[in-house]
């Protein structure tokens, strides 16, 4: 049982620091994460250690999981565009894309697909095959649109997008674009029939953000106007939420139900994000040290304990 530290009265959801240092050490995560620092980097699965190339003040971002790699997004030091790498035991790391800082890049749930943006002159949505890098489909949207792809069932992928607000849906088999929903998605998955979006652009006074079912987008499951979902548990059954963005909060990240009820707040004023979760309940958070150095904590509820030095995402 991991150690239960600074509970809030019985009668309210429990409120947890977790500065690392003063919690207990417990096991490695038992997800992929990144560890490492000023350039000398690896991706730590259980046994498995994979280096990753990387160069003197880069660092890096674990996308996830693809096969029997991972993919990891190196930002450079010197500010030159980020790489999009596949690193693999027993094989040499593959680049799969450039991105610039601001240009994102995701990996589907499944792991098959990996989903960037381009800024050209229009904005190009790609879907590359993790595995080889090789271009499977794309779309160009006007710029306005800001299209953000989330995640890919069969040929299908969702996407966030403005002016207006909106989730839609693009087929790369047929190219049609469907609106299924009057906000703004940014965080989905197939695998669990979840949604998380914007009811305007997050750093707007006023801004909430509902969750809701792919199946019935335009539904409320759970609304908020102070939070915004970081992730979903693997069963979909509960949200990890961060301050939405135009909130002037301290650090914190609540666990909740899906419909919103609260079940735990971790806090910590050096800084806290929800960095991925081991079990459908057990959470794992990048937090921080006086010194500056991220730990992962591993939380079930409100025991918490450290896990390892580095990050996940």
């Amino acid at each position: 049982m991991l150690p239960v530290t600074l509970l809030s009265p019985a009668s309210a959801a429990p409120s947890v620091s977790v500065r690392p240092l003063p919690l207990p050490q417990g096991g490695s995560p038992t997800v992929p994460y990144v560890a490492g620092h000023s350039g000398d980097f690896d991706v730590v699965d259980g046994a498995t250690v994979v280096p990753v190339p990387t160069e003197e003040f880069d660092t890096v971002a674990l996308l996830g999981r693809a096969g029997t790699g991972y993919l990891v997004r190196i930002v450079s030091g010197d500010r030159v565009p980020d790489r999009v790498v596949r690193v693999e035991p027993g094989k040499a790391p593959k680049q799969l894309a450039e991105a610039e800082y601001f240009e994102t890049s995701k990996l589907s749930t499944n792991g098959r697909y990996l989903l960037l943006t381009a800024y050209p002159s229009t904005v190009v949505v790609r879907v590359l095959d993790a595995g080889t890098g090789h271009q499977v489909a794309r779309h160009s949207f006007r710029l306005a649109t800001e299209p953000l792809p989330l995640d890919v069932r069969g040929t299908k992928v969702v996407i966030g997008g403005w002016a207006p607000a909106r989730t839609m849906t693009w087929d790369w088999s047929t190219g049609a674009v469907s609106t299924i929903a009057n906000r703004s998605a940014y965080a989905a998955s197939y695998a669990t029939n979840r949604l998380a979006s914007y009811t305007m652009r997050p750093n707007d006074a006023g801004a909430c953000s509902v969750v809701s079912t792919l199946t019935s987008p335009g539904s409320t499951t759970w609304r908020t106007c102070t939070e915004k979902v970081a992730s979903f548990s693997p069963d979909g059954a509960r949200v990890a939420t961060e301050p939405i963005d135009h909130q002037d909060v301290a650090y914190f990240v609540k666990r909740r139900s899906v419909n919103g009820t609260l079940l735990t707040t971790y806090t910590n004023p050096n800084g806290v994000w929800a960095a991925a979760w081991e079990t459908k309940t057990r959470i794992l958070l990048r937090s921080y040290a006086n010194d500056g150095a991220s730990w992962l904590v591993r939380c079930e509820a409100a025991a918490c304990e450290r896990a390892a030095r580095g990050n996940v995402g």
